[in-house]
């Protein structure tokens, strides 16, 4: 299992931009979830994700190569 880990401020901008956002839709989901913190740590691998392709392909050719 992949944990995607990017900052709660970031996520909510990208969230915000989009046309059909939804505030209370958003709440409903994060009520259901599990905690980060728990799917973190069970996690098999971690990427961090400052929201730029580099990061995100660099975390998975890392991947790749442990898996490989």
């Amino acid at each position: 299992m992949v944990f995607i880990q990017s900052k709660q401020s970031d996520i909510l901008k990208k969230l915000k931009k989009r046309k059909n956002f939804n505030q209370k839709l958003l709440k409903k989901f994060k009520n259901i979830q599990y905690p980060l913190k728990y799917k973190k740590k069970k996690s098999d691998f971690i990427i961090k994700n400052d929201f730029t392709k580099k990061s995100v392909n660099d975390g998975i050719k890392k991947i790749l190569k442990t898996i490989i």
